[in-house]
């Protein structure tokens, strides 16, 4: 019988081979999804020009749209070989970096974690979304998205996936202090319009209780 910490260990591994591998075809398969209609929701919560961490960046399709339309943007991503055609793409370089050691000695108005944290396993996540609200300045807003599930499992393919419903993902958001959620909604494919797979996604923004030290 593993361990969970072997499972997810297995899990992990599994993920960053998948990546590595299929980079290239991932970031063909996601450089089209249109999100635009995802960008408005998030974008109206920030000033204009603000400093955006694209977290979990994968192919750069989000960091590019975000550069052209005038916003300062940051990307990281666990995966070297992404982060090399992201880096490729945007000009932005984005830094190889897993959720669960990222730092920055930045502020952020908006951090973007677009089908990202759900390659994260449930007893980590909480120290994740720490990490990301230590950079988000005050007002800040934080958008994220996982697939539409019961919790965790692993593809064919080998990826790991913490999977969300409402009620699950609502019990998470309400132990992220200093954060507050603005929206919840769910769209059929990633941004609404592509895949069978249905997403759940949310938009939080950080109260004057989250106020970090160094602003």
């Amino acid at each position: 019988m593993f361990s969970a910490a072997l499972m997810a260990v297995a899990g992990e591994c599994g993920t960053s081979k998948y990546y590595e591998e299929q980079a290239s075809a991932y970031s063909a398969a996601t450089l089209g999804v249109d999100m635009s209609e995802v960008y408005v929701r998030f974008l109206r919560y920030l000033p204009k020009h603000a400093r955006i961490l694209d977290a979990g960046s994968g192919s750069g399709r989000d960091t590019l749209a975000f550069k052209e339309r005038g916003y300062d943007v940051d990307a990281f991503d666990a995966s070297p070989s992404l982060c090399a055609l992201s880096t490729e793409l945007t000009g932005v370089p984005a830094r190889v970096q897993r959720f669960q050691e990222f730092e920055s000695e930045l502020l952020y108005e908006g951090i973007w974690a677009c089908a990202s944290l759900l390659h994260v396993p449930s007893n980590e996540l909480p120290d994740a979304f720490r990490r990301l609200v230590q950079v988000l300045r005050s007002g800040g807003a934080l958008y994220i998205s996982f697939k539409h599930g019961p919790g965790e499992r692993y593809s064919e393919d080998g990826r790991f996936y913490l999977d969300m419903n409402e009620a699950r993902l609502r019990t998470v958001l309400g132990n992220i202090a200093g954060m507050d959620l603005a929206e919840i909604w769910i769209s059929q494919g990633e941004g609404g319009h592509r895949g069978k797979d249905a997403w759940i996604n949310a938009i939080l923004v950080k109260n004057e209780e989250g106020k970090g030290s160094r602003e």
